[in-house]
């Protein structure tokens, strides 16, 4: 179990496209790939598994770990660790249930997550209002 995922940058997107402008701008250097708020509660964990099913297809060098929000739905934590994502945050459970989470985490690679990064070491992509080429200068200008 990990307090808070800040080794890498920690990207937030709201779709694929902003998906697809991190792994432009990082190319092959390493980075959190992370879902909208409470995603699990909104869009379901399948909905960001396919996301990034397809961007790792279409940038099969990038190097990023995909980390679900699961605050609101332990089940979403549940679902995303079967399908295969390397992270989810969850709420503040009792132990033996966040216990639990992350032996089922370990056989399968997820690192859980018992609070989300601070706001300020997440970059906010903005996806869902900027266009393409305005996120990538934007992410490019902040990575330095």
């Amino acid at each position: 179990m990990t307090q808070n995922p800040v080794q890498v940058p920690i990207i937030r997107i709201h779709g694929i496209k902003g998906a697809r402008s991190a792994c432009r701008v990082f190319e092959q250097a390493p980075f959190k790939l992370l879902s909208p708020r409470n995603a699990a509660l909104s869009h379901g964990a399948q909905w960001f598994a396919d996301l990034v099913q397809i961007v790792r297809e279409e940038f099969n060098t990038a190097s990023f770990q995909a980390v679900l929000d699961c605050r609101g739905r332990v089940s979403g934590a549940l679902a995303a660790i079967e399908i295969g994502l390397e992270g989810v945050i969850v709420d503040a459970l009792p132990d033996a249930q966040i216990e639990n989470l992350c032996d089922m985490g370990l056989q399968k690679n997820c690192e859980i997550f018992t609070s989300p990064p601070n706001a300020a070491d997440i970059y906010e992509m903005e996806d869902h209002r900027l266009p393409d080429h305005e996120l990538d200068k934007r992410l490019k200008a902040h990575i330095g």
